[in-house]
Protein backbone atom coordinates (compact mmCIF):
# COMPACT_ATOMS: atom_id res chain seq x y z
CA UNK A 1 0.00 0.00 0.00
CA UNK A 2 1.12 3.61 -0.38
CA UNK A 3 1.73 6.66 1.17
CA UNK A 4 -0.67 9.36 0.15
CA UNK A 5 -1.20 12.93 1.72
CA UNK A 6 -4.59 14.17 2.79
CA UNK A 7 -5.81 17.53 3.87
CA UNK A 8 -6.86 17.34 6.93
CA UNK A 9 -9.56 20.33 7.84
CA UNK A 10 -11.24 21.66 10.81
CA UNK A 11 -14.53 23.25 10.26
CA UNK A 12 -16.85 24.87 12.29
CA UNK A 13 -20.52 24.28 11.53
CA UNK A 14 -23.45 26.87 13.21
CA UNK A 15 -25.93 25.12 13.88
CA UNK A 16 -28.18 27.71 15.35
CA UNK A 17 -26.70 31.08 16.99
CA UNK A 18 -25.03 30.04 19.78
CA UNK A 19 -24.11 26.43 18.89
CA UNK A 20 -20.93 25.68 16.77
CA UNK A 21 -19.73 22.12 16.23
CA UNK A 22 -16.34 21.65 15.24
CA UNK A 23 -15.45 19.34 13.50
CA UNK A 24 -11.91 17.57 11.63
CA UNK A 25 -12.18 15.74 8.57
CA UNK A 26 -10.33 15.12 5.37
CA UNK A 27 -11.01 17.87 2.27
CA UNK A 28 -12.81 15.31 0.90
CA UNK A 29 -15.59 15.33 3.23
CA UNK A 30 -15.98 19.30 3.29
CA UNK A 31 -18.35 19.21 0.33
CA UNK A 32 -20.55 16.68 1.83
CA UNK A 33 -20.41 18.24 5.37
CA UNK A 34 -21.75 21.71 2.81
CA UNK A 35 -24.02 19.77 1.37
CA UNK A 36 -26.01 18.60 4.35
CA UNK A 37 -25.60 21.51 6.45
CA UNK A 38 -25.36 24.50 3.79
CA UNK A 39 -22.18 25.75 2.11
CA UNK A 40 -23.02 29.39 4.48
CA UNK A 41 -22.68 27.23 8.00
CA UNK A 42 -19.46 25.36 7.44
CA UNK A 43 -16.41 27.22 7.95
CA UNK A 44 -13.10 25.81 7.34
CA UNK A 45 -11.38 27.25 10.49
CA UNK A 46 -7.88 25.62 9.84
CA UNK A 47 -6.03 22.72 7.28
CA UNK A 48 -2.77 20.77 7.08
CA UNK A 49 -1.12 18.07 4.94
CA UNK A 50 -1.34 14.47 6.83
CA UNK A 51 0.77 11.81 5.23
CA UNK A 52 -1.40 8.38 5.68
CA UNK A 53 0.60 5.01 5.81
CA UNK A 54 -1.39 2.34 3.46
CA UNK A 55 -4.20 4.95 2.00
CA UNK A 56 -6.94 1.89 1.12
CA UNK A 57 -9.19 4.03 -1.04
CA UNK A 58 -11.97 1.47 -0.82
CA UNK A 59 -11.84 1.37 3.22
CA UNK A 60 -11.85 5.52 2.74
CA UNK A 61 -15.49 5.04 0.47
CA UNK A 62 -16.82 2.59 2.16
CA UNK A 63 -16.37 4.35 5.82
CA UNK A 64 -18.33 7.38 3.45
CA UNK A 65 -20.92 5.06 2.97
CA UNK A 66 -21.52 3.78 6.59
CA UNK A 67 -20.54 7.33 7.89
CA UNK A 68 -23.12 8.84 5.32
CA UNK A 69 -25.76 6.45 4.92
CA UNK A 70 -27.44 6.12 8.75
CA UNK A 71 -30.00 8.77 6.96
CA UNK A 72 -31.79 9.54 3.59
CA UNK A 73 -30.79 13.99 3.68
CA UNK A 74 -26.59 12.52 4.35
CA UNK A 75 -26.77 9.81 1.95
CA UNK A 76 -28.31 11.64 -0.71
CA UNK A 77 -25.46 14.21 -0.12
CA UNK A 78 -23.14 11.48 -0.54
CA UNK A 79 -24.92 9.95 -3.53
CA UNK A 80 -24.56 13.15 -5.38
CA UNK A 81 -21.06 13.78 -4.59
CA UNK A 82 -19.45 10.01 -4.63
CA UNK A 83 -22.20 8.36 -6.34
CA UNK A 84 -19.15 5.18 -6.92
CA UNK A 85 -15.67 4.98 -6.05
CA UNK A 86 -14.73 5.92 -8.86
CA UNK A 87 -15.97 9.62 -8.61
CA UNK A 88 -14.64 9.26 -5.62
CA UNK A 89 -10.78 8.34 -6.64
CA UNK A 90 -11.48 10.93 -9.27
CA UNK A 91 -11.80 13.61 -6.13
CA UNK A 92 -8.82 12.38 -4.81
CA UNK A 93 -6.71 11.49 -7.62
CA UNK A 94 -5.70 8.45 -6.24
CA UNK A 95 -6.89 4.96 -7.62
CA UNK A 96 -7.93 1.62 -5.01
CA UNK A 97 -5.15 -0.06 -8.29
CA UNK A 98 -2.41 2.43 -7.52
CA UNK A 99 -2.93 2.18 -3.73
CA UNK A 100 -2.43 -1.78 -4.23
CA UNK A 101 0.86 -0.90 -6.14
CA UNK A 102 1.90 1.55 -3.82
CA UNK A 103 2.58 4.24 -6.01
CA UNK A 104 0.90 7.73 -5.83
CA UNK A 105 -0.35 9.53 -8.86
CA UNK A 106 -0.30 12.86 -10.66
CA UNK A 107 1.12 15.77 -8.47
CA UNK A 108 1.13 14.05 -5.48
CA UNK A 109 4.11 12.14 -6.56
CA UNK A 110 5.99 15.26 -7.46
CA UNK A 111 5.65 16.30 -4.58
CA UNK A 112 3.49 19.27 -5.53
CA UNK A 113 -0.34 19.38 -5.34
CA UNK A 114 -2.69 21.12 -7.34
CA UNK A 115 -3.70 24.32 -6.10
CA UNK A 116 -7.23 23.14 -5.95
CA UNK A 117 -6.36 21.56 -2.50
CA UNK A 118 -5.33 24.32 -0.53
CA UNK A 119 -7.35 26.63 1.34
CA UNK A 120 -9.34 29.99 -0.01
CA UNK A 121 -6.82 32.12 1.44
CA UNK A 122 -4.61 29.81 -0.05
CA UNK A 123 -5.51 29.80 -3.71
CA UNK A 124 -6.60 33.78 -3.24
CA UNK A 125 -3.27 34.54 -2.77
CA UNK A 126 -1.83 32.92 -5.85
CA UNK A 127 -4.24 33.79 -8.59
CA UNK A 128 -2.24 36.43 -9.92
CA UNK A 129 0.42 34.22 -10.47
CA UNK A 130 -1.21 31.60 -12.42
CA UNK A 131 -2.09 31.35 -16.08
CA UNK A 132 -4.99 31.63 -18.13
CA UNK A 133 -4.32 28.00 -18.69
CA UNK A 134 -3.82 27.42 -15.05
CA UNK A 135 -6.72 29.10 -13.58
CA UNK A 136 -8.92 27.01 -16.40
CA UNK A 137 -7.57 23.85 -14.70
CA UNK A 138 -8.47 25.28 -11.07
CA UNK A 139 -11.92 26.14 -12.08
CA UNK A 140 -12.07 23.22 -13.36
CA UNK A 141 -10.62 20.65 -10.48
CA UNK A 142 -12.64 23.48 -8.44
CA UNK A 143 -16.09 22.68 -9.88
CA UNK A 144 -15.13 18.61 -9.47
CA UNK A 145 -14.54 19.32 -6.23
CA UNK A 146 -14.83 21.53 -3.07
CA UNK A 147 -16.67 24.38 -5.41
CA UNK A 148 -16.03 26.37 -2.97
CA UNK A 149 -18.43 30.13 -3.77
CA UNK A 150 -14.90 32.18 -2.23
CA UNK A 151 -12.62 30.24 -4.92
CA UNK A 152 -15.52 30.61 -7.68
CA UNK A 153 -15.37 34.34 -7.50
CA UNK A 154 -11.96 34.92 -6.87
CA UNK A 155 -11.27 33.45 -9.86
CA UNK A 156 -14.03 35.33 -11.80
CA UNK A 157 -12.53 38.74 -9.57
CA UNK A 158 -9.16 37.45 -11.33
CA UNK A 159 -10.87 36.75 -15.08
CA UNK A 160 -12.13 40.49 -14.30
CA UNK A 161 -9.00 42.06 -13.73
CA UNK A 162 -7.27 40.33 -16.40
CA UNK A 163 -9.98 41.37 -19.10
CA UNK A 164 -9.64 44.94 -17.58
CA UNK A 165 -5.80 45.10 -17.95
CA UNK A 166 -5.82 44.37 -21.92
Amino acid sequence: MATKTLTQVTLLIDRDASTKIPVVVYDYEQPLIEEIYGEELVHEHDSKDVEVEDFDVQAAFDGLVSKYGTNAESDRARKLLYPKLRDFEKRIGFTAAQAKAGTNSGAAATGSAPLSVGTVVEITAKLASLSDEELDQLEEDEQAGKQRAGVMSAIEAEREKRDAAQ
